[in-house]
């Protein structure tokens, strides 16, 4: 999958952000946040990297950064690790990062804060929604994939303790010959955005039986790319559970 490479056509953004007094003595800050929003409608996530935003801004990656930090503060967006389970067997929390996404935050969800209208009840929700459009999209954020902790005015659910254990004996199966290879084996980010997006797709019945599946394949070391293998059986898992639901 290529990289999102930022907005085609005109960035969104709000009257109460293009004219924060604060957003205003680092101007650049204000477009980032207009891709930022212009990608929210089209992915529901952004996951375009700090490298690539400051090749579009004309400037570091370390400034970058420091807008990002500066949009957080404000509340208007939400950084979400991308994380996956480390190649440690000492230890079951230890944790690799890839990389990191982006969802909107509870100032940008909440209306009456875009400066479009005095009060919720006066219509700024539905002006709202056609800023930030949840229905515009059907991928669902990276934030509910990658990390289901309890926040709802960032818009993210709790995480399922049962899928959160299979997804990381996911990893442990398809590790299982990496010292027979003499590598390690670890998912693409695509990969990991879809694995998470399935994991929360399939029942917890389908997602055993893949489980127990993907374990006797790797047992008998006949699985040259684990993932990808591992992905086709959570989407075939998914269209048997709406054939059957």
């Amino acid at each position: 999958m290529s990289e999102f490479k930022g907005a085609k056509a005109f960035l969104m953004i709000p009257p109460s952000i293009s004219r924060d007094k604060d957003l205003l003595k680092k101007p650049k800050s204000i477009i980032l946040m207009g891709e930022i929003i212009s990608m929210l409608n089209v992915t529901g996530d952004f996951h375009m990297s700090n490298k690539t935003i400051a090749e579009i801004l004309d400037c570091t990656p370390q400034a970058v950064a420091n807008y990002l930090n500066l949009l957080e503060g404000k509340g208007l967006i939400v950084k979400n690790k991308i994380a996956v389970p480390a190649n440690n067997p000492k230890s079951e929390k230890s944790q690799r990062i890839l990389g990191r996404t982006i969802s909107a935050g509870p100032a940008l969800v909440n209306a009456s804060l875009l400066g479009w209208s005095n009060s919720v009840d006066k219509g700024s929700k539905s002006v709202f929604s056609r800023v930030v459009n949840t229905d515009l999209h059907k991928y669902n954020s990276l934030t509910e994939h990658n990390n289901r902790t309890s926040n709802s005015s960032s818009g993210k659910k709790e995480e399922d303790p049962i899928r959160e254990q299979i997804y990381k004996k996911f990893f442990l199966i398809a590790r299982k010959n990496d010292k027979l290879k003499g590598k390690a084996t670890n998912p693409s980010l695509d990969e990991i955005k879809q694995l998470r997006s399935l994991l929360y797709q399939c029942n917890i019945e389908t997602l055993k039986a893949i489980e127990g599946k993907f374990d006797v394949k790797m047992q008998w070391n006949m699985i040259n790319d684990p993932f990808a293998y591992l992905l086709k059986m959570l989407r075939d898992g998914v269209a048997i559970d709406k054939n059957w639901g």
